[in-house]
C-alpha cells in the first residue's frame, strides 16, 4: 500500500508518495522561498489510498527569510492569516480558507497597570500539507505552529452561563470540535487562567453540525473552580479563560468569548460578574476582542471600608449611572475632570490646567485627588479639588462629561476595580490624555491601553513635536485631527537646562518594570532586580554611594530596602530627583525626555532587548535617534561610566553630546515653559472649555 510522506530539507519541501514501484512522478520539492506567502498550492501527487485522505500530513515552524531578502520580497504578503474570533460561537458559518481575517489576538490592554497572558510574539512563519480527499495541499504562511493547528483542529462553542461567587466560580458552555482532519491531540482541559485547568473531552465531528444537533447531542458542560484553589494558584493577574490541547508536545490555546454586536467595546472592560475572596478581589472581564479575562489581584484597604461598600454597591451605583446619564442630558454646562498617577498627585500639570480651566464659568470643573497624597494637604483649599471615595466623588464621576488626565480613566479608582458599573461610567466620557511621558521610546501599538477599542481610548492627545505626533498617529491608530502638538504639561513644571558641570554628581538608576514578570511572586528572580543590583555594585567602584539614587518599581521597594542598597533607595517624589539627577541610567523609559530636558546625560542599559521587543513590540527610535549612549551588558556600561566618572566627578560632556541635545530638539521641541497654555488654548478652541 502506498504511503505519504512529507519533509522538509533546509528550504526544500519534499512531498514522496512510497510505493512499490519507483517512480520519478511520485516525488515533488518545493522550494518554500518561491511560495507566495498565504497562497495555498496544489501537489501533483495524487492520494490513492484511504488512510491518507482528509488528514494533516505535515507541519513545521520555519525561519523566516532574512531581514533583508523580507524587506525586498515581493511574493504577497499573508493577509489569510487565521482568525480565531470565527471560533467564538457555533452559529457561525465555516471559515473559508480563501478569506481568513488577521487575528487580532488579544495583548496586555492595561500598559503598566497589568498584563495579558499574550504578548507580541516574533514573526514566525510555518509550512503546512494536508490532503482534501485525494489532492494534497501545501502553504507557506506568515503564521504561528499553533495558528495552523487551529486551522484543521477547530473548537465551537457559545458561552451559556457565568457565576461567581465567595465559593466558586462557574462556567457554562456549549462545545464541540470539528476534526475533519483526524488531528491527534491529548490534554485537553478548560482553563480558567494560567495554571487552574480541569480535565476534559469534547465531542468530535468531521463537519459543523446543525444548531440543533449539538443541543441534542448533550454538548452543554460545566465547569466549577473553587476560588480556594483561584487564590493559592501562582497565575498572573489578568488569566486568559480557554480551552488547551497537546497536539505534538505544543501547547494549543482556544480563547473563549463572548461578543455582542453594536456595543462600545470599551464596556468590555467592565466586569461581568465579581466578588471579594479573603484579601483577594476577583472578576472576570471581556478585551476589546470580547475574549473573556479573569482577574485575581490583592484588595486595597478602602475596599474594606463601609463606606466604600456602600457607595460602591451595585444599587446605589446604578442609580448613580442613570442619574448622570438623565442629568448630562438635559445640563447645558460641561464638567470636566482632572486627576494625575492613581489620582494621588498633583505634580505633573494636569492640575495646573484645572487652575486655567477654572478662570471660565461655562463649565464645571473639578480636580481628583486622595485625601492621604501628599499633595492633598497643599491644595485641599480650592473649592473644585475633590476627595477620592468621597459621594461628591462619585457623583461627579457619574456627571462629568470629559475626563482630562496624565493617565488613563482607570486611575480615577482602584486599578482593575471589581466596579463594572462604574468602570462602564469611564467609557461613556471623552478622555483627553496630556501624557506623562513622551510617546518615543517603548512600543504603545496593540499592547497600548490608549488603542481605539481599549479601555483607554483617547478622544484627543497632547505631543510634543511632530516626530512623536507621526509615532502616535502610527501606534495608536488615531487620526492626526486627534494629536495635539502642544508641548506635554510635565515640560512645563521643570526648569529647561538647569543641570550643568558644576551641579552636584548624582546618579539615579531607573528601570522599566517588565509586564512579562508580573507573575513572578519571588522579585529577586526578576531581571529588574537582578539588573538594578548589578549596576548599583558597579556604580560603587566610581562614586560614593550617597550620591546614587534608586527610583524602584513598587513590587521591589520592600525588598530593596532589606539589602545594603537600602539608603540607596529614593523614598520621595520621582521629580524632586530628577531635578538633582546627572547622570540618567534607564532601559526603556520615557522619563529620559524629562531627565535631559534639565541638563542631566542618560545613558541606556539594555541586555534584554531582544527579550524585551518579542514581548512589547519593538522600540520607537531608530538606531540613531537615541538621546544617550546606549550598553547592551554590564560590561559595557562600565566602561563607559568609568570614562565619565574620574575621582567621583562626572564629566557631563562626555555623556551629553551635542549630537544628543539636537537628536532631543526633534522628539521634544518645546522648552518655553508654555505647553501648559498651548494645551489650554487648544482645548478652549475644540470647546472642551
Amino acid at each position: 500500500m502506498s504511503k505519504i510522506d512529507v519533509e522538509l530539507v533546509g528550504r526544500k519541501l519534499i512531498i514522496r508518495k512510497n510505493t512499490a514501484r519507483y517512480s520519478d512522478k511520485n516525488i515533488e520539492e518545493i522550494d518554500i522561498d518561491s511560495l507566495k506567502l498565504g497562497k495555498r498550492y496544489k501537489s501533483l501527487i495524487k492520494i490513492t489510498n484511504d488512510e491518507d485522505k482528509n488528514k494533516v500530513l505535515f507541519i513545521q515552524g520555519v525561519d523566516p527569510l532574512t531581514e533583508e531578502e523580507n524587506n525586498s520580497y515581493d511574493g504577497e504578503e499573508d493577509n489569510t492569516e487565521y482568525n480565531e474570533e470565527k471560533e467564538i460561537d457555533y452559529m457561525h458559518s465555516e471559515v473559508n480558507e480563501n478569506n481568513v481575517k488577521n487575528d487580532e489576538n488579544d495583548e496586555s490592554d492595561e500598559n503598566d497597570e497589568g498584563i495579558e497572558e499574550q504578548t507580541i510574539q516574533k514573526k514566525q512563519y510555518v509550512v503546512f500539507v494536508y490532503s482534501e480527499g485525494a489532492k494534497i495541499k501545501y502553504a507557506y504562511y506568515k503564521w504561528t505552529e499553533d495558528k495552523a493547528y487551529k486551522e484543521f483542529l477547530k473548537i465551537r462553542y457559545k458561552l451559556l452561563g457565568l457565576s461567581i461567587n465567595k465559593k466558586r466560580v462557574k462556567i457554562k458552555v456549549l462545545a464541540y470540535m470539528v476534526n475533519k482532519y483526524h488531528i491527534e491531540y491529548e490534554e485537553l482541559k478548560f482553563y480558567l487562567d494560567g495554571e487552574l485547568g480541569i480535565p476534559c473531552k469534547l465531542r468530535e465531528y468531521t463537519k459543523k453540525p446543525s444548531k440543533f444537533k449539538a443541543i441534542r447531542d448533550g454538548n452543554i458542560y460545566k465547569f466549577n473552580f473553587n476560588t480556594e484553589d483561584i487564590i493559592s494558584d501562582q497565575s498572573t493577574i489578568n488569566g486568559t479563560v480557554r480551552f488547551s490541547v497537546n497536539i505534538d508536545g505544543n501547547e494549543i490555546n482556544y480563547k473563549i468569548a463572548k461578543k455582542k454586536k453594536g456595543i462600545n467595546k470599551r464596556y468590555y472592560y467592565s466586569p461581568m460578574k465579581g466578588t471579594y475572596v479573603n484579601e483577594f478581589a476577583i472578576h472576570m472581564r471581556r478585551t476589546s476582542n470580547g475574549n473573556l479575562i479573569f482577574v485575581k489581584r490583592l484588595k486595597e484597604p478602602i475596599e474594606d471600608t463601609l463606606k466604600f461598600k456602600i457607595l460602591e454597591s451595585k444599587f446605589v451605583s446604578n442609580i448613580m449611572y442613570y442619574l448622570g446619564k438623565i442629568c448630562m442630558k438635559f445640563r447645558n454646562r460641561k464638567i470636566n475632570l482632572f486627576y494625575e498617577k492613581f489620582s494621588s498627585k498633583a505634580e505633573e500639570g494636569a492640575y495646573d490646567l484645572f487652575l486655567l480651566f477654572q478662570t471660565h464659568k461655562n463649565t464645571k470643573n473639578y480636580f481628583i485627588i486622595d485625601e492621604n497624597a501628599d499633595d492633598y494637604k497643599i491644595i485641599k483649599g480650592n473649592p473644585g479639588v475633590v476627595k477620592k471615595y468621597s459621594f461628591k466623588y462619585y457623583w461627579v464621576i457619574y456627571n462629568a462629561t470629559n475626563c482630562i488626565a496624565t493617565e488613563s480613566p482607570s486611575h480615577l479608582n482602584i486599578i482593575r476595580s471589581n466596579n463594572g458599573i462604574l468602570r462602564r461610567a469611564f467609557a461613556d466620557k471623552k478622555f483627553i490624555f496630556l501624557q506623562h511621558g513622551v510617546t518615543y521610546l517603548k512600543c504603545q501599538g496593540k499592547n497600548s491601553t490608549f488603542n481605539n477599542g481599549k479601555e483607554g481610548e483617547v478622544s484627543w492627545i497632547v505631543a510634543g513635536s511632530e516626530k512623536e505626533k507621526d509615532a502616535i498617529v502610527e501606534m495608536l491608530k488615531v487620526n492626526e485631527k486627534q494629536v495635539l502638538k502642544t508641548g506635554l504639561p510635565i515640560f512645563s513644571k521643570i526648569d529647561y537646562k538647569h543641570i550643568d558641570k558644576d551641579s552636584e554628581d548624582i546618579v539615579t538608576i531607573m528601570l522599566t518594570w517588565k509586564p512579562y514578570e508580573e507573575q513572578l511572586y519571588n522579585f529577586e528572580e526578576s531581571t529588574y532586580y537582578q539588573y538594578t543590583v548589578e549596576i548599583y555594585n558597579m556604580l560603587e567602584k566610581y562614586i560614593d554611594k550617597e550620591k546614587i539614587n534608586i527610583v524602584p518599581h513598587p513590587k521591589v521597594l520592600e525588598l530593596l530596602n532589606t539589602t545594603n542598597m537600602k539608603e540607596s533607595v529614593w523614598q520621595g517624589k520621582i521629580s524632586d530627583i530628577l531635578k538633582k539627577t546627572k547622570i540618567l541610567i534607564t532601559d526603556y523609559s520615557s522619563v529620559c525626555y524629562n531627565a535631559f530636558y534639565q541638563g542631566a546625560g542618560v545613558v541606556f542599559f539594555q541586555p534584554d532587548l531582544q527579550k524585551f521587543e518579542e514581548e512589547n513590540g519593538k522600540l520607537v527610535p531608530n538606531d540613531d535617534e537615541y538621546i544617550g549612549y546606549r550598553t547592551f551588558s554590564i560590561q559595557e556600561l562600565e566602561m563607559l561610566i568609568k570614562y565619565a566618572i574620574n575621582d567621583g566627578k562626572i564629566d557631563l560632556d562626555i555623556i551629553r553630546t551635542k549630537e544628543f541635545e539636537e537628536m532631543y530638539e526633534t522628539i521634544n521641541e518645546f522648552s518655553d515653559g508654555k505647553n501648559i497654555d498651548r494645551i489650554y488654548q487648544e482645548l478652549l478652541d475644540l470647546g472642551i472649555i
